[in-house]
């Protein structure tokens, strides 16, 4: 019976502000229907007046949620605390490589992806400490996020790397916005005890084929990445200019479809 009743309670997975409302209210409803049940049971058998029993059922309600609604509350907030730690990268804050990449494969909601690395960040722990290297992370997170964050999904993939999965179809916007990025991160000196320490970043970037898969996908954008870092860094480059081949072929394609279709 006990176990018959657990199940019908709302499941515990909650990820946000909306998803915790529902809950709350969910769970305040059952805790009201079960406690209002038992009371109209002890009304019915122990029957005084009806003025009694309604006072009664009325008490019943307005305790339970008084009791229900809070509580449920603070259960739900600890499990979205805990849903957003799990998806989170604790030193920058943005998504950590799990969250980013998850349900990739079959999505059509990314059309794009941009690797950025941090140049030279090796030196940089070796020069000024890992806490100076932790500072410089989170700066280029929070400067990736104000300039890409609109364009789509931002997180960590680990060490220096970050990425952007891309929703916007227009491989030259992306060029231009992560021009402008590099260019910021660029003009943004760090304060090293009283030492101005300036950092770069180089990115390549991909936009998905037709019929490709997300790992071909990432093997595009992370040989654009490599392109950058191989001439020199501080640069973005763009996996088209790489694949010429490719690209002439998904042109024929399509203007093979287009004469088929018209």
């Amino acid at each position: 019976m006990l176990d018959r009743f657990l199940s019908i309670l709302p499941r515990i997975r909650l990820r946000d502000e909306h998803e915790l409302a529902v809950y709350v209210f969910r769970t305040t409803a059952l805790c009201v229907a079960a406690a209002l049940a038992f009371d109209v049971v002890n009304q019915l058998v122990f029957f005084q007046s009806r003025w009694i029993a309604i006072r009664s059922w009325l008490m019943t309600i307005v305790i339970v949620i008084a009791i229900a609604a809070p509580v449920s509350r603070t259960i739900g907030k600890a499990q979205v605390a805990l849903y957003r730690a799990s998806i989170t990268d604790a030193l920058t804050g943005l998504l950590n490589r799990g969250a980013l990449l998850d349900g990739v494969n079959g999505s059509a909601m990314f059309v794009g992806l941009g690797i950025v690395d941090v140049d030279h960040f090796k030196d940089v722990n070796d020069k000024y400490g890992h806490w100076f290297g932790d500072q410089v992370l989170r700066l280029v997170a929070d400067s990736m996020m104000q300039s890409l964050g609109e364009f789509g999904r931002v997180g960590r993939l680990g060490g220096e790397e970050f990425a952007l999965l891309a929703f916007n179809e227009d491989g030259s916007i992306l060029l231009r916005e992560f021009e402008r990025f590099r260019i910021r991160i660029a003009e943004t000196p760090i304060l090293n005890d009283k030492i101005s320490v300036s950092v770069t970043i180089s990115a390549g970037i991909a936009m998905q084929g037709r019929n490709q898969t997300f790992e071909q996908l990432f093997a595009r954008a992370d040989r654009a990445l490599y392109a950058a870092k191989a001439s020199g860094r501080n640069k973005v480059v763009f996996a088209d200019e790489l694949d010429p081949v490719v690209n002439a072929s998904e042109q024929k394609s399509s203007r093979r479809q287009s004469r088929q279709s018209s």
